[in-house]
Formats: structure tokens, sequence, C-alpha cells
């Protein structure tokens, strides 16, 4: 890997992947699409108070170093650039997972992953995986998901305009959300599957929306179901990806009194749309695979029980907006 010089002019570096290579090889290479990124930018060095004025305020991002071309295909834009075809759009929307309902919902925790339990290993003591590491002095129940569970523990997707700038009530979803085709009706989920063997996603008639007593709290009624028109992954090797629900979250800001709605949701601004996610593990995954792509017999948690495990990423992207995030999974069985 290494950079090239962006101080002068601007640089296109452009190699062939294998596959265009072989097209070349073959006669029949065309480019018929492309994609940009901007993976390498941090958009946080924009300095509005430049002491040489405001006309260099971005000379730090226009100067950043680019990478390279690669000739991998997964290997190159992890957030692409998109279009939208409107030119009106003040704000566009992001993607979050949420960190902040409790009791089901699921987020990586101080290990920064979310652990995906293989419940059919039992430790010498007869106890199955998910409860070992759900347990107080491990992992903790806020990282783990079951395979396959469809009625509790998943982790919950949202997208929204994360701005404190614009309350988070009905009328501004309307506005700067749905009257603009900014809100996802689904969700594509990308996945190893080599290691995960479906995607299980949120049922139409799951809800997230304000507390009917109060309105100051939340209220997640979510079902899962097993996803359905699975398809290989065209840029990346082994993936497959399959589509989810969005369904319209209608938690806002109360009409009246203190706005206490962000300590449920991790988008500040009018929020669009959530799903909820869990995975089933591959049923064919055995000892070869977690010692040809994980670790085996590992103290994880210094606690004195082993376990087998594979760090594999989930990718999730609206189909609407575009907005992609990247779920960190360790497929984990305790070691029998």
């Amino acid at each position: 890997m290494a950079f090239l010089d962006n101080s002068g002019d601007i640089i296109l570096d452009a190699v062939l992947t294998d596959v265009g290579r072989k097209r070349m090889a073959q006669g029949n290479f065309k480019i018929t699409k492309y994609a940009m990124g901007d993976d390498e930018i941090d958009y946080g060095t924009y300095n509005v108070s430049h002491p040489s004025g405001s006309a260099y305020a971005d000379l730090e991002i226009l100067q950043t170093p680019i990478l390279e071309a690669f000739t991998q295909v997964n290997a190159t834009i992890n957030y692409g650039l998109v279009s939208y075809s409107r030119n009106d759009l003040l704000y566009l929307p992001t993607i979050a997972i949420n960190t902040k309902m409790t009791d089901d919902v699921v987020f990586a925790g101080d290990q920064n992953v979310i652990y995906l339990a293989d419940d059919s290993k039992y430790d010498t003591d007869n106890v199955i995986t998910g409860d070992l590491l759900m347990a107080s002095t491990r992992a903790g129940p806020s990282t783990v998901l079951r395979t396959t569970q469809t009625s509790t523990r998943y982790i919950l997707v949202e997208t929204g305009i994360n701005t404190s700038d614009i309350p988070p009530t009905s009328a501004n979803q309307g506005t700067y959300i749905l009257n603009v085709g900014l809100h996802d009706r689904q969700y594509m989920v990308g996945f190893d599957s080599r290691f995960i063997a479906g995607v299980l996603g949120a049922s139409s008639n799951s809800t997230f929306t304000n507390d009917s007593t109060s309105q100051q709290g939340a209220v997640l009624s979510v079902s899962l179901q097993t996803s359905r028109g699975a398809q290989a992954a065209r840029s990346i090797s082994n993936f497959t990806e399959s589509p989810v629900n969005g369904v319209v979250s209608t938690l806002y800001k109360p009409s009246s009194g203190p706005d206490n709605t962000g300590n449920k949701s991790n988008i500040a601004g009018p929020r669009g749309t959530f799903t909820a996610l869990n995975f089933a593990i591959h049923p064919g995954l055995g000892d070869a695979d977690y010692t040809r792509y994980g670790k085996t017999s590992q103290n994880i948690f210094a606690d004195g029980k082993n376990f087998d495990y594979i760090d594999t990423i989930v990718y999730v992207k609206g189909l609407t907006t575009n907005v992609t995030i990247q779920i960190p999974i360790r497929v984990t069985r305790v070691t029998s």
C-alpha cells in the first residue's frame, strides 16, 4: 500500500482488477459504471478560521495524501460518494446503531464486537454459549445475539438527520425526509456466507414510537422474520446480500414539555426509518473453519472459560439513501 502525492496537480490513478484484465484479454472490456469515494479524507480538518482567509479553509483537505489504486475489488471504496437527483436538499441522512435502548437491543461493547452465539454448543458444565457470554463477568448481555432467535435480541439500526439544529418532530420528518424521498423502505444486508447462513430483519408491523403515557420515553416493538431473495454480492468475494424491511420511525419530540427522546435514539434530529437484525450461523461451520479463519480455545475474558470465534463484518446499506454502516460480528462458540 502507498500514498500518492496530492500536493500539486490532481492525479488520476487507475488500475484494472483481475476481472478487468481478464475481460481485456478476451477483448470485451468496457467501462459501464464508476464509483467515487473519499475514505482517506478527514473533513474535520476544514478550518473556517484559517489565518490566510476563507479561501484556504479546505487547503488541508485538498492536499490530503490519496491512497494508490488497488486491484482487489473489496479493498478500495468502503464509503462511496453518492448522487441525489434533487438539488434542494439541505440535509442528508445518516445511519447509526442504536446504543440507547435497553433490554433486547444489542450493540458492540468494550471489545468492539457483537457476539453471535452458537447456542448448540455446551461447556463441560452443560451451559450453552450464549448464557456464558451473557454472564456479567464476560461479554455482557447488551453485546450478545442468539443465533436465529426471532422474538428477542437484535441489532437496532436507525437512519435520519443527525443534527440538533432541527427538532425531531413529525412535521420536520415530513419536510426533510419523507416528502423528499430520503427514507429507506428497505435495507440491503451483506454478510460472509461462509460463516453466516442468513439474515433476520424487522417485520413491517414493528414500531419505534413515543411512550403513550408520558411521551418522553420510547416504546420499541420488534418481531423478526427471515429475509428472502438472497443473492451473491457483486463486489466482495464470498459475500451474500439479503434485503430487510425499513419501518418509518414515529419517535417524535413531544408537543409540550422537554424532549427526552434523544435518550432513546442515536439520531438527534428528524428520524427516518429503522430495522432490526439477527443472523443465522452457517450450519456447516466446523472445527476446520474456526481453525482456518478464526481462533480456537481462547480465554478472551480471562475467567477460565475458553471460546472459539471467527471475526467478520456485516454491511448494512439503505437502498434509497445509500447510507452504509459496517457492523463487527464475532461468531462464537464455547470450547467444549
